[in-house]
């Protein structure tokens, strides 16, 4: 009544009021609709370019008070920040090439064996067939040699289309591969000199940077994204690991020839949205199942319920509420990413969101 009343009395301030909030919804609307854009236009066209730099400055940034404390040290006293730094990076890339290389000589002598092997899984792909079609006729009358003439069929015409490509094609994708390689060692490169000419002048390029408004409000941001984008990527990782070495270990107990590329490969698949640990597991389960072994079918089905157990035992325990997007919007932007970005949309889907989000509350709060 009083609202009533005070409109009928003052009418023009009533709607002076009412425009200047619808104004400023307005203005909202189409800053936020402008910040998604810039956004946009950012990590589509222009981000490539500038990653390089970022990636080494973070680098930087986050060693830096890691030689600060080592400087406290009296045996570190005497030695230059920068050199620290370039000490601790290198022992980083060190530490991490070693590793990366007795992986990749374990996975590439799994790989290179299943090649020699080929002929053995062959003969074994043809008793599995053959036990298939004969099972299909005790279990549901279809008669085996039916079903074995077009399994055998189909699979001729797949070798067909195989050994249809040629070897230009082969050798196009080889050259295309080789450059991309390239191009990927290219930008460590320029990342590691990067990362050296930073450490020279880091704490001055700071000191400069601050005085601008500009900077402390992206600085905020990053502290935020990097608390939250870190934390999401530090969980995911932790979890991969976890399923990785779950399915190592297991497929080893079950002698398996090809237990860490197997392994890997799956921690690799449950990280991905929509795909998850049972895309392998439970046809394998179900082949087994198919095949009579019931013991290795109960084993894969076993492998996946762990699997799938461990993320959902972990996942709420290292991200909890903190990052305040619901999974499904995860699921949702990380599609949307894969197909603005392709692969690399796993990452930059969730990046991009969490961006677009914390500059908004900048925006809003400045």
């Amino acid at each position: 009544m009083k609202k009533i009343m005070s409109y009928i009395l003052n009418p023009i301030k009533e709607d002076k009021e009412g425009a200047a909030k619808m104004n400023t919804k307005i203005r909202k609307a189409i800053g936020i609709v402008g910040i998604i854009m810039a956004v946009y236009i950012i990590f589509k066209y222009i981000f490539v370019y500038v990653a390089p730099f970022l990636v080494a400055f973070l680098i930087v940034r986050i060693l830096n008070p890691a030689a600060i404390r080592l400087q406290k040290y009296p045996c570190f006293r005497k030695v230059g920040k920068g050199s620290l730094l370039f000490c601790m990076m290198s022992l980083i890339l060190g530490i991490t090439g070693v590793c990366m290389w007795f992986l990749g000589v374990r996975l590439f002598a799994q790989i290179r064996s299943i090649f020699l092997h080929i002929d053995q899984y062959e003969a074994k792909m043809e008793t599995m067939i053959d036990g298939c079609c004969v099972l299909l006729n005790q279990k549901f009358g279809m008669k085996s040699e039916a079903v074995r003439e077009i399994v055998y069929q189909n699979i001729e015409k797949m070798s067909e289309k195989i050994q249809a490509v040629n070897i230009t094609q082969v050798f196009r994708y080889s050259v295309r591969y080789a450059v991309v390689a390239a191009e990927w060692f290219s930008v460590l490169f320029v990342i590691f000199v990067a990362v050296l000419l930073i450490i020279k002048d880091y704490d001055e390029i700071c000191q400069k940077l601050q005085k601008y408004s500009t900077f402390r409000h992206l600085v905020r941001i990053g502290e935020r994204l990097w608390q939250m984008a870190g934390l999401w990527l530090r969980a995911q990782l932790l979890i991969m690991a976890a399923v990785m070495a779950e399915c190592v270990a297991g497929l080893w107990v079950l002698q398996n020839s090809y237990a860490l590329l197997v392994g890997i490969l799956i921690g690799f698949l449950d990280a991905l949205p929509f795909i998850g640990t049972g895309t392998i597991l439970l046809p394998w389960a179900a082949l087994e199942l198919f095949r009579g072994d019931f013991f290795h079918a109960a084993a894969y089905l076993t492998f996946f319920l762990i699997t799938n157990s461990t993320r959902d035992f972990l996942e709420p325990r290292l991200l909890g509420e903190k990052l305040g997007v619901y999974p499904i919007v995860i699921a949702v932007v990380v599609y949307v990413g894969i197909c603005i970005f392709g692969p690399a949309g796993v990452l930059l889907g969730p990046l991009m969101l969490l961006v677009i989000r914390e500059v908004v509350r900048e925006w809003l709060e400045a």
